[in-house]
């Protein structure tokens, strides 16, 4: 079984380098969508708490004025627990995105960040908190690996900071770092 699985993955990956286009032309509209896990910490007036995370899913959306540079809005965001509810850890940003080798980017943000109850959570949008503030400031990092025609597939890492002003004149500072798998058109 072990060897037939074995072929089977040697097939498939073969399969996806293969199908890859070897030099990518990029320019235009991007949209992208990424998901993944990694930690978020969290300092609520002085409380600090540190957990595992999902993201939320992390859209970009912008244009390509080169096939290396893409100007765009960015929302990053990770969920976390707060009395018993999710609650979301997200900003509103724009980013400048620069492809240093043929698969390879980093990215670089600032904006606003807001903290909100997750939408799938929220029964009465007047009793659930919405608190934004600033700054919210994000780099990351990713590697492309599939692209076929207008659609790639990235790896990538993120890190994100922000800070929200909340009720009672108070402050939650979060910082988190995620791995992603990205799902890109262009």
């Amino acid at each position: 079984m072990k060897s037939f699985l074995l072929i089977i993955w040697a097939f498939i990956s073969s399969s996806l380098l293969l199908a890859q286009e070897t030099t990518p032309f990029k320019k235009g509209l991007v949209f992208g969508v990424s998901v993944g896990a990694g930690n978020l910490r969290l300092n609520t007036n002085d409380t600090l708490s540190n957990a595992f995370s999902t993201s939320l899913p992390n859209i970009k959306i912008g244009y390509m004025p080169s096939s290396k540079l893409a100007i765009m809005l960015l929302l990053p965001g990770a969920v976390y627990k707060y009395q018993e509810k999710d609650r979301g850890f997200e900003a509103f940003m724009v980013a400048g995105q620069y492809c240093l080798k043929e698969k390879w980017w980093v990215l670089g943000a600032a904006g606003i960040c807001f903290d909100a109850a997750a939408f799938y959570t929220v029964k009465d949008p007047k009793t659930s908190n919405f608190y934004t503030g600033f700054p919210a400031l994000s780099v990351g990092t990713g590697y492309q690996i599939y692209h076929k025609r207008k659609f790639s597939m990235d790896i990538q890492y993120r890190f994100f900071y922000g800070q929200s002003n909340i009720e009672n004149a108070g402050k939650r500072q979060g910082t988190s770092n995620m791995i992603l798998l990205g799902f890109n058109w262009h």
